[in-house]
């Protein structure tokens, strides 16, 4: 074999062999990743619902620190009723 013959048949087998391993050991592309690792959440899932309870989480929020501010139980009472019926609202990733 000459050179550039010998180079091309090296190239060709290595290929040959990356494939055949590829094949027996198949590795994790992004998709499949997401899968395993988020157990059915997705990114897109996550943000979406962070993105509509974003009013309700500013909400409790802000009640949660009129709370600490209050000064009388039954300020601190109405405040965490607020509280309570804001974490209803907020909606969950269901299956």
């Amino acid at each position: 074999m000459t050179g550039k013959h010998k180079k091309n048949y090296e190239k060709s087998r290595r290929k040959m062999l990356r494939e055949e391993y590829e094949e027996q050991h198949p590795h994790h592309t992004e998709g499949i990743w997401e899968d395993l690792n988020l157990e059915n959440n997705s990114y897109y899932d996550i943000d979406m619902l962070n993105k509509s309870n974003r009013k309700t989480n500013q909400g409790i929020k802000y009640w949660e620190e009129k709370k600490a501010e209050a000064s009388s139980w039954l300020g601190k009472w109405a405040c965490q009723v607020k509280i309570d019926n804001l974490k209803k609202k907020l909606k969950h990733y269901e299956n």
